[in-house]
């Protein structure tokens, strides 16, 4: 969720008992922060959306406890199944905070300040990587307008969890990997067996890779 990846068949099949899913075919990442952005072409209901992808988890993980019942009794599984919103929601704002370079402050800062970031994306439609691109460190440019000013403000009380010195960010745009761009690089291997622009795609990533880490 924090990278803005739409998996595009979230479902009980394409997820193993450890937790990883697997099996990408209709992958995206989503360019801004749409909640009913779909990945799979046949996917028309949604059902598969960017933002119902927690549910779908938590929907495969109720399938896994509901199969142990056959070896387990129901109470612990109910108690395991139960702690999962509250765990979710502290693990997605520590990943989104790492992206945007700052500190966690805890729950009763890091919620309000993720609830914050999403309402403001959602209402400019901000491309994702543009806003965690401009935002690392915790200081928004004057560009973003008042739309984030709430979000401005509760980003005051946060430290920077690493500088901003790499020379990644001041490039003039972040490194992304929307569909266009993929679709572009395969284009150049299937008809000329031009592999320059992957090459050059996974040293852009592996640069910004070190400016995040």
């Amino acid at each position: 969720m924090a990278a803005g990846f739409v998996h595009g068949v979230l479902n009980s099949d394409n997820i193993n008992v450890t937790g990883e899913s697997f099996d990408y075919g209709p992958w995206r990442f989503a360019p801004s922060w749409a909640p009913g952005f779909t990945a799979a072409y046949f996917d028309q209901s949604g059902l598969y959306s960017f933002g119902r992808q927690p549910e779908a988890i938590y929907w495969d993980v109720m399938q896994l406890a509901s199969s142990l019942r056959l070896i387990s009794e129901e109470e612990p599984l109910i108690e395991a199944m139960e702690v999962f919103p509250e765990t979710f929601q502290r693990e997605v704002a520590i990943a989104m905070l790492w992206r945007l370079g700052v500190v966690p402050r805890g729950p009763e800062f890091d919620r309000p300040l993720i609830g914050a970031i999403e309402a403001a994306l959602v209402e400019t439609d901000t491309p994702i990587d543009r806003f965690f691109f401009d935002g690392f460190g915790g200081t928004l440019p004057e560009s973003y307008g008042e739309a984030f000013a709430a979000l401005r403000a509760q980003l005051a009380g946060y430290e920077p969890r690493k500088p901003g010195d790499h020379a990644y960010w001041s490039d003039p745009a972040p490194c992304a990997m929307l569909i266009d761009e993929v679709e572009a690089i395969w284009a150049a291997i299937a008809q000329g067996d031009d592999w320059a622009p992957l090459t050059a795609k996974v040293v852009a990533i592996r640069r910004m890779g070190e400016a995040l880490r």
